[in-house]
């Protein structure tokens, strides 16, 4: 006889709900998901249902009611483990529908950026299966990070650097050779993760989400990487990533080992791309010269970048004025969510938070 179980992740508990954190620190801490699971007459989950929506943020809206200019600064509390992605997206969607090219050094700083953002994302998810000690230093890498992004920006989580046609302001003297130590430091837990990943096996055939899922539900990213389907919009060469990408090998089984595997070999991407995108970086002007009533063209304008778990896609609808008409965000966190149920089916209670812990998301990019 089958029965129904009702779980909250994260740390703000729901009424009548098992509460279930993954780490005070991990990402799902900052916001709730409600997942009801019903049991086949055992503790396997015969099928889940996972809501979330619980902030009832609006983000899209919010931003149909800023100029083009002001909207950015909303976009990169988004997804606050990635914010400089969050502001990437938008400010490129603008960009190509007045097509504007920002500055060459804009670009390639844009393009480190990025990848930064990346390693702060994947570092904070892998903290999930890090022993005692690789803990430690992961999250002082993450803090690193954040520092670097205060040096520069005078903010550690929400950079707010990109502007229509370039970025707010240029690099410090001297910032990019500090950042090598944090490089350093990022590829030594990469390589302390995976030794942590190698030494367990209750992640193998956990949680298997094939290509076919993938396709089914809109998934990219680390997790379709996993299992075979390399959709990486960067091939594409967007920004500076044709001359810097660095692609990696992508996995078969679909499980929740392969998903961690591939999150710990894109830290390790990451790094060389950051590395040559400083060797390669240009002089020259960070920003472009524009009218300050900026206006996009008319019609419906899209833009696809590889945010840190998978493609995020902006659509706007403009009428020619100085805000949008319409804003619609597809996000990898929504995606990730949609599958979630999926994947729980045939684990047993025991194993949701592995499962959840392998599906990455923010509540931000997903409750918007």
């Amino acid at each position: 006889m089958s029965n129904i179980k009702n779980f909250s992740i994260g740390e703000i508990p729901l009424p009548n709900h098992e509460q279930i954190s993954l780490g005070k620190r991990h990402p799902t801490s900052t916001g709730a998901i409600s997942i009801a699971v019903e049991l086949d007459g055992s503790d396997r989950i015969a099928c889940a249902d996972v809501t979330s929506g619980f902030g009832h943020r609006g983000a899209e809206k919010l931003f149909e009611v800023r100029d083009y200019r002001a909207m950015i600064m909303l976009a990169d509390r988004h997804d606050w483990l990635a914010a400089f992605s969050g502001e990437l997206s938008l400010t490129l969607t603008v960009e190509n529908a007045m097509r504007l090219t920002s500055t060459p050094r804009s670009t390639m700083l844009r393009t480190l950026l990025a990848e930064l953002s990346r390693i702060h994302s994947h570092l904070a998810f892998l903290s999930y299966i890090a022993d005692e000690a690789t803990a430690a230093r992961l999250w002082a890498v993450v803090e690193s990070i954040r520092m670097a992004m205060l040096d520069w920006a005078g903010n550690r989580v929400h950079p707010m650097l990109n502007r229509v046609g370039g970025l707010a302001s240029n690099a410090p003297e001297g910032w990019i050779d500090r950042l090598e130590q944090t490089l350093d430091d990022a590829a030594r837990v990469a390589a302390e993760l995976r030794a942590c990943l190698a030494a367990t096996t209750r992640f193998r055939g956990l949680a298997v989400l094939d290509s076919k899922a993938c396709l089914g539900h809109g998934l990219s990213g680390p997790v379709a990487r996993a299992a075979g389907l390399d959709l990486d919009r960067r091939a594409t060469g967007y920004l500076a990533y044709g001359e810097i990408f660095r692609p990696v090998q992508p996995r078969e089984a679909g499980d929740a080992e392969s998903r961690f595997a591939v999150l710990i070999d894109e830290v390790g991407t990451s790094v060389d791309m950051i590395r040559m995108a400083g060797r390669r970086l240009p002089e020259g002007e960070i920003s472009t010269r524009l009218s300050r009533r900026l206006k996009v063209p008319e019609g419906e304008h899209t833009t696809d970048i590889e945010a840190p778990w998978g493609i995020a896609s902006c659509l706007m609808v403009s009428r020619g004025g100085q805000t949008p008409w319409r804003v619609a965000l597809r996000t990898p966190s929504f995606a990730n969510l949609s599958a979630l149920g999926l994947a729980l089916e045939g684990a047993t209670t025991a194993d949701i938070p592995d499962v959840v812990a392998s599906l990455g998301y923010t509540i931000g990019d997903a409750d918007k």
